[in-house]
């Protein structure tokens, strides 16, 4: 080797943060101190750090790039001094590719190990090519024994990873033992969370407030800190505590228990889910709740008023962080502030009052009546051709199976295949005949829906609470059509009065010229039933 004093770095690596913290990079300090003195070089720098260096991720390595800045700036710089060739790295592409790029600087790789060795001499070459080999087949042995012997520990209910927040390890690896006080605080929370004494924001100031605090498992955790809303929403979220056992993106049996002892149960963690998915909300919306049936139906006038994208009031449970829960409503709406809210009972009580107050007087129904049998009359031609279309498919059907019943004489070796074909033909009769029947009885559907109709609008204010969401939303637009709106001082306000309930009794009420038109059924894009022709028709 030249006498000619020169200058070198060196690299000094391991894996883990816990490798480094063993002691590990103590002997590599050494032997890069030593290889310098042999080869009369001034270590001018050294780089020790716990990295990966598995193959794909050495191109960026930021030590890597760190050090060939360094001596791209200071020329004088000729070695780069390695313990031994896995703690360069463990890829044979990535490996001679930064060779390659340190040596256009002029900077040799020198191990450790042999640092007196010409890096050029054929047996260095082979022995180097060697030496990359074995430390990629090693790095690749890691990857695929060690996912297979830590599924192995969780399959038999161990945890082969840092303890979980509120846990700790103890004597036997992989199983994890409560945390004191963290443990406690913890689940002391949780479960107030879920019985809805605390909100999710409640339920960590509370814990912070007890002294729930970070621990350093890990090498990028940070112990003695207070825990933040992105990591308290994951901790109620994680499975394992309330028993069950995931890792990674693993694919995991979903009945996989752990052996450590379950902070919270199923059902409790099931409910802190939801409240993780609602955070951020200024309440928890019901959808087809029946505590709520006027949710998304009723609106907000001032923001009807104000052209507001979102007036419509929506139920929620409101909490006093003391285990009691009130039903409300409260306006969507949050671009004019108007802040919209009242007691469930007092809105649905105010509207059974607006519905109390429609009423149709004697002559009105029988008006009413009348022209509803105006309107169904003018159907009456389409309703008796669907009836003559029926018995004739009845007709047909029934040619047909005497027309079999003809071919099994003459036929015997098909005996089998037509008495099949004829009793799916006796099936297809029975459907038609049906099908004849009801298209024949069209007065007395005229006559249960006149009944059903008028015993609503009669006890409409008990009947209306009765009502499916969907159903509501239909009778909703008959009984109010122009909406239900509550007024800033919390009263219902209906803005246009239903046609039925202003059907007067006079000659000629509003819109009778037009009560006994003939409508289009629609084609094949959209065929109307009879029944919603008419409920149109009337209003």
């Amino acid at each position: 080797m030249t006498n000619v004093r020169t200058k070198a770095i060196a690299l000094c690596r391991v894996s883990t943060q816990g490798q480094a913290n063993d002691g590990n990079l103590v002997p590599q300090q050494e032997n890069v101190q030593r290889a310098a003195e042999i080869l009369n070089t001034e270590l001018v720098q050294i780089w020790s750090l716990a990295v990966s260096s598995r193959k794909g991720k050495n191109m960026n390595r930021k030590d890597l790039r760190e050090m060939h800045d360094y001596c791209k700036r200071y020329r004088s710089v000729k070695y780069l001094l390695v313990d031994e060739v896995d703690r360069f790295m463990r890829s044979i592409d990535e490996y001679f590719w930064w060779k390659m790029e340190f040596k256009k600087l002029g900077v040799r790789i020198i191990f450790a190990t042999r640092p007196d060795i010409d890096p050029d001499d054929d047996r260095a070459v082979f022995d180097e090519l060697i030496d990359i080999y074995r430390a990629q087949q090693s790095n690749q042995e890691r990857i695929t024994k060690t996912p297979s012997k830590m599924k192995s520990k969780l399959l038999a209910g161990y945890y082969p990873s840092n303890p979980h927040t509120g846990y700790k390890r103890s004597d036997i690896p992989g199983l994890h033992e409560p945390d004191e006080p963290n443990w406690s605080i913890m689940q002391r929370a949780f479960r107030a969370m879920a019985a809805g004494e605390m909100n999710i924001s409640e339920g960590l100031a509370w814990a912070n407030e007890q002294g729930l605090r970070t621990k350093n498992y890990g090498p990028k955790a940070v112990g003695g800190r207070k825990i933040d809303m992105h990591r308290w929403k994951n901790l109620m979220a994680d499975p394992y505590y309330w028993g069950r056992l995931t890792f990674a993106d693993w694919e995991l049996p979903e009945d996989l228990i752990g052996l450590h002892t379950p902070m919270i149960t199923k059902a409790e963690h099931d409910i802190l889910i939801q409240v993780v998915k609602n955070k951020g909300k200024l309440f928890t919306p019901k959808i087809n709740n029946p505590d709520f049936v006027l949710s998304n139906v009723a609106e907000c006038q001032t923001c009807v008023d104000g052209g507001c994208k979102y007036p419509r009031l929506v139920g929620f449970y409101q909490g006093n962080g003391k285990g009691n829960r009130y039903k409300r409503y409260r306006c969507r709406c949050k671009d004019c502030g108007c802040k919209l809210g009242l007691r469930q009972e007092t809105l649905h009580e105010a509207v059974s009052e607006e519905l109390a107050k429609m009423n149709l007087s004697a002559a009105q129904q029988s008006k009413l009546r009348e022209a509803l049998r105006k309107v169904w009359r003018s159907h009456e031609k389409t309703l008796i051709e669907r009836a003559f279309i029926a018995d004739g498919r009845v007709k047909v059907l029934k040619d047909r199976k005497a027309r079999m019943l003809d071919s099994l004489v003459d036929n015997p070796e098909l005996k089998e295949d037509i008495r099949e074909r004829i009793e799916a033909t006796k099936l297809e009769i029975a459907e038609a005949e049906k099908a004849a029947a009801e298209a024949h009885d069209f007065e007395k559907d005229f006559d249960e829906f006149i009944n059903f109709a008028f015993d609503f609008m009669s006890n409409k204010e008990a009947k209306w609470w009765e009502l499916d969401k969907q159903t509501l939303v239909v009778y909703k637009q008959i009984v109010f059509p122009g909406g239900i709106q509550i007024t800033a001082d919390r009263k219902v306000y209906n803005p246009k009065a239903s046609p039925i309930y202003t059907y007067k009794n006079q000659k000629t009420p509003q819109n009778e010229a037009n009560l006994g038109k003939k409508y289009d059924t629609g084609g094949p894009s959209g065929a109307r039933t009879h029944d919603t022709l008419l409920k149109r028709q009337v209003l």
